[in-house]
């Protein structure tokens, strides 16, 4: 196992701590939201370098894993189209639509936002400005107005994948599942991963635990410890900064762990799978489709259908080759509309 591990891991999720990029000048914003006004239809007309400016509004800071994860988008728009990028980090219900609103005042297209208290505020707000495009991250709201686009990833079909590689990597015939809390959006990975499993080998054994905290380390190792008792040989977590408790329990028992939303590979080599939440990509790719005059409002799901990552090509190319043909085979159907993975969620 590597030394210090929690401290590793704490290190990498935290290397991205990022600080707000510096205003524009006050000629600059006065000449970007003039361009705008003179040519409003930017769905029909490629969007000029020299006035690309976007932003992200969370009421998660910095340091929280999700934010910098999708903030690795921001980073990789301003590296590629030479954009400004601004990071607000809006703590405080009450300053959720002064923030929106003086982020659309000084020229920001697309305005992001993260996290449904901040995003129901931009819908709220959208009408008020018909030419500027917002976009909402982690949302399950529907986004009403033309200028507003529900930036999706979905779990389902990185954790079923997860569940289909724990299924056929298992010698026990026991797999396990630990997440941070009780809620909907950490029980979307369960259920997801659940089926997978089923849908691969309905004989296997699946036990899941809460932590019940999402940075509480020593009970998530706890939980790891107790399935590993039970003979559980491959523990998928979900658990945010909890799931590093995880992974040091499973390194030190030399069984398998799934690591999430990014490649959790680094942190130890027992975590031989993470299941990508590819929300960095998704941002990337729905800038570009309004740079390129291609923004579509509502939802759409970066997946499988618009070809993001769901897993890292490192962990697929060390994969046997009879778990390499069956998560070829699976993406392929789910690709070509031949498997549900809804349904199978579903009927489990």
């Amino acid at each position: 196992m590597k030394k210090h591990i929690l401290a590793i891991g704490a290190m990498i999720l935290t290397s991205f701590a990022l600080t707000a990029c510096g205003g524009k000048k006050e000629e600059t914003i006065a000449t970007n939201i003039e361009a705008k006004n003179e040519n409003t239809d930017d769905t029909k007309e490629d969007v000029k370098d020299e006035e690309l400016f976007t932003c992200l509004i969370s009421e998660a800071p910095a340091g929280v894993p999700f934010t910098d994860l999708t903030w690795k988008g921001f980073e990789r728009i301003a590296e590629t189209y030479g954009a400004e990028v601004k990071l607000i980090e809006a703590l405080d219900k009450a300053e959720y639509a002064e923030q929106i609103r003086a982020m659309a005042d000084m020229g920001a297209n697309p305005i992001y936002t993260m996290f449904d208290a901040v995003n129901a505020v931009a819908i709220e707000l959208a009408p008020e400005y018909p030419d500027t495009k917002f976009c909402l991250i982690d949302s399950s709201m529907d986004t009403l107005h033309d200028n507003v686009a529900n930036v999706y990833v979905d779990s389902l079909e990185p954790a079923f994948i997860a569940g289909v590689v724990a299924a056929k990597t298992t010698a026990t015939k026991k797999v396990g599942w630990i997440g941070s809390l009780d809620i909907p959006v950490i029980n979307r990975f369960k259920d997801a991963y659940l089926a997978g499993v089923k849908y691969t080998d309905p004989e296997i054994e699946i036990q899941t635990a809460y932590v019940g905290d999402d940075s509480d380390t020593v009970k998530a190792g706890e939980q790891a410890k107790i399935m590993i008792n039970r003979d559980v040989d491959v523990i998928y977590q979900t658990a945010n900064l909890a799931g590093l408790g995880v992974i040091q329990a499973c390194s030190e028992a030399k069984i398998k762990c799934i690591g999430v939303d990014e490649w959790q590979g680094g942190i130890d080599p027992c975590v031989f799978w993470s299941s990508l939440t590819d929300i960095n990509g998704a941002v990337f790719d729905s800038f570009t489709a309004y740079k390129d005059g291609k923004f579509t409002s509502g939802r759409t799901n970066y997946g499988i259908e618009t070809e993001s990552a769901i897993f890292d090509q490192r962990d697929y190319d060390a994969l046997p080759d009879d778990v390499k043909k069956e998560v070829d085979r699976v993406v392929t159907e789910v690709k070509d509309g031949k498997l549900d993975l809804e349904k199978l969620l579903n009927d489990n």
